[in-house]
């Protein structure tokens, strides 16, 4: 038996919403939490992690591809620190694309691991704009990396 998309996207939302409800800003500080705690069960179930950050970073996008938590993740490079991190389908698009409507923190599950996963390379990367949702389904954040 599997769980359906929109059940996980009800749920995912409603505890999000709930949690900006308590603590509003604050909220932050668990979607990034949350990440670092999810990596650390997923490396401990599947062993993503490798040496070289991009092949990590392949690695938990194709985890999360088979998953079916996204239909696909692809990274394009803008330039030596600016990337763009495209996710397609992802299952909780109307409840994030609701919270953001609301002003609200959005869980950024998938994006929320990959920090995770870059703060364990001693980089840190910061979402430099608003992520902008395509018709098409697909959802493009740009993100700022640096080590330190």
């Amino acid at each position: 038996m599997a769980i359906k998309e929109d059940f996980f996207d009800i749920i995912i939302y409603s505890i999000y919403k709930s949690i900006f409800e308590m603590v509003g800003e604050q909220a932050w500080e668990i979607v990034w939490r949350s990440g670092e705690i999810a990596l650390k069960q997923i490396e401990e179930k599947m062993g993503v992690i490798e040496s070289d950050l991009f092949k990590s970073l392949q690695n938990l996008a194709r985890y999360l591809e088979d998953m079916g938590y996204v239909s696909s993740i692809e990274f394009k490079k803008l330039s030596q620190k600016r990337f763009q991190y495209i996710i397609s389908n992802p299952v909780i698009l109307q409840g994030a694309t609701s919270l953001i409507a609301e002003k609200m923190v959005p869980p950024h599950i998938s994006t929320s691991l990959m920090f995770a996963l870059l703060k364990r390379f001693n980089k840190q990367a910061k979402m430099v704009r608003e992520p902008e949702f395509l018709e098409d389904g697909r959802v493009v954040e740009t993100w700022e990396i640096e080590s330190y």
